[in-house]
């Protein structure tokens, strides 16, 4: 039994650690994104904010990815 209970703790903090990692990994496109629609709100101009805009969805399509993979580690759990 207690065989089975350590490769359980294993295996959580196993699972703990990799969402950190893919939690961390959401903090820079984050940083980004607001920097990016701060810049294109701060020179208020239609291209600057278009820019803004369409980097600003690319970032958010990388963080859906990674919120992606850490639903598919739970799912594993």
């Amino acid at each position: 039994m207690l065989v089975h209970e350590a490769m359980e703790q294993e295996s959580r903090t196993d699972l703990l650690e990799r969402i950190d990692m893919a939690l961390h990994s959401l903090c820079q496109p984050l940083t980004v994104l607001q920097c990016r629609l701060a810049m294109g709100e701060l020179i208020g101009e239609p291209d600057a904010m278009r820019e803004a805009i369409r980097e600003g969805l690319q970032e958010c399509e990388r963080m859906n990815r990674a919120v992606g993979a850490m639903r598919e580690m739970l799912q594993q759990k």
